[in-house]
């Protein structure tokens, strides 16, 4: 009789282990998590400083406090300081935001066939500039707001800030040199003095979207962003000079 235990060459087979996760699934899997972790961790640093934002608008920047901030934002304290270190640090992130959105709206003057007028050109970078001011007229208040409320550290990065911007002024008056829609003329010089009056100026149109009625009146020559970029812009371009056209 065949022995019980005896096995065919079949059943002799070692059988096969069970179905693992394959690695792919796993290292998808992991993938996921990060990022969704990385999309909470943007959402949630955004979150400080839109929180910050409101806090530095509604109560200026020297009254508010790390506290303010976290208040607003709905946030624990250590939380806060995964991100940030200080509201100094937090403000110079605003700083560079503004910066980086104005830097966005100056587009190259472009000379190919079928281009607008440099002329024009120059006009739509002025006016989405001073469009921006407006879109973003929580941040641009802050900046604007009289500097000597800003701490040390604070100062320099506004004046930093301010740097840049004489800087894209300056740019631009040598590109408008080239174009010979400029005049010949010291460019630093000018841009000193150009920055002084566009600052004044977005003070004024800024004040004019306030929530106060007796001073929106007041301001109401301020109004329009575009009508402001092109009454800025003549007069950056020929100062008091009644245009040609004018003349004859």
């Amino acid at each position: 009789m065949p022995d019980d235990d005896a096995r065919s060459p079949d059943d002799a087979r070692p059988e096969a282990p069970p179905d693992a996760p394959s690695e792919p699934a796993e290292d998808d899997a992991q993938d996921g998590r990060a990022a969704r972790a990385e999309r909470r961790r943007i959402e949630r640093r955004e979150a400080i400083v839109g929180a910050a934002k409101r806090v530095f608008r509604d109560k200026g920047y020297h009254q508010a406090s790390v506290h303010d901030i976290i208040d607003e934002a709905r946030i624990a304290r250590g939380t806060f300081y995964l991100y940030f270190s200080s509201k100094q640090e937090v403000f110079a992130c605003l700083i560079d935001e503004f910066l980086r959105v104005i830097r966005g709206q100056v587009r190259r003057i472009s000379l190919e066939p079928g281009a607008e007028a440099p002329l024009d050109q120059l006009r739509a970078n002025f006016r989405r500039v001073v469009n921006t001011v407006i879109t973003h007229e929580d941040l641009a208040s802050i900046i604007l707001r009289d500097p000597t409320s800003f701490d040390e550290d604070s100062r320099a990065r506004v004046n930093s800030f301010f740097d840049q911007v004489r800087t894209m002024i300056t740019d631009a008056l040598r590109v408008g040199q080239k174009l010979r829609l400029v005049r010949p003329c010291d460019v630093h010089l000018v841009g000193v003095t150009a920055l002084g009056g566009l600052l004044e100026a977005l003070q004024h149109m800024l004040m004019a979207h306030g929530d106060d009625p007796s001073i929106r009146a007041r301001e109401k020559a301020f109004a329009n962003p575009e009508a402001v970029a092109d009454e800025l812009m003549a007069f950056f371009l020929r100062g008091m000079s009644p245009s040609p056209a004018a003349v004859e």
